[in-house]
């Protein structure tokens, strides 16, 4: 099928793929693998080029249509990059033809409060950081022992990503997703659980 080979080429990291598209549409359906880079023609292929720093990988895009994926190549090879690969029908087909896509919800705490028999917390903070309070039955798995303790997880469990403020568990959700986990971030983090009075636990 059409994007067996681009598949093949993610998983074994030959090719990075840029999701042009507003991050809404990324979180909510995307690429597994792939990385939100919403398109702008003010400086973005240069933030890219320095992204990739020199890296020797072929490059490919995904676009809402035809013209923002031919505005989208025509920057970056402006920076000399050259793109082998382009979805510019905002993953139609993609998901007409039945390949696995990944999304990320948010939640507020109160969400996860009021159903909190549904989700399993886990907290990516730092341990340090778990002395501010936890809450109760949550799994702590810092953000950087993820990859390593993907095992422990359950893919028929609802997970609900919390960190300090929101945008660690935003990246830890990405990287549950793309494993073929459920996960959602939840919005504000810790701070925003706390500022709302709901209820955390402190280690002795």
């Amino acid at each position: 099928m059409e994007y067996e080979s681009l598949i093949e080429k993610i998983q074994s990291q030959e090719i990075v793929v840029l999701d042009t598209r507003n991050n809404h549409d990324f979180m909510k359906s995307h690429v597994p693998g792939s990385v939100s880079a919403p398109f702008s023609t003010y400086g973005w292929a240069r933030s890219i080029k320095s992204w990739l720093s020199g890296t020797e990988i072929d490059l490919g895009l995904v676009a809402e249509n035809d013209e923002t994926a031919t505005k989208a190549v025509e920057e970056l090879k402006k920076v000399d990059i050259h793109v082998t690969e382009v979805i510019s029908d905002s993953l139609a087909k993609w998901k007409q033809d039945g390949f696995q896509l990944s999304s990320v919800g948010e939640i507020t705490p109160d969400d996860v409060y009021r159903e909190f028999d549904r989700y399993t917390v886990i907290d990516v903070r730092e341990p340090f950081e778990w002395q501010s309070g936890t809450i109760k039955n949550s799994l702590k798995i810092p953000m950087n022992e993820l990859p390593s303790r993907l095992n422990e997880l359950n893919k028929s469990d609802r997970y609900a990503i919390i960190c300090a403020h929101g945008n660690r568990s935003e990246v830890a959700a990405l990287f549950l997703a793309d494993n073929g986990l459920n996960a959602a971030t939840v919005a504000g983090g810790i701070q925003k659980w706390i500022s709302e009075q709901l209820p955390v636990e402190f280690e002795e």
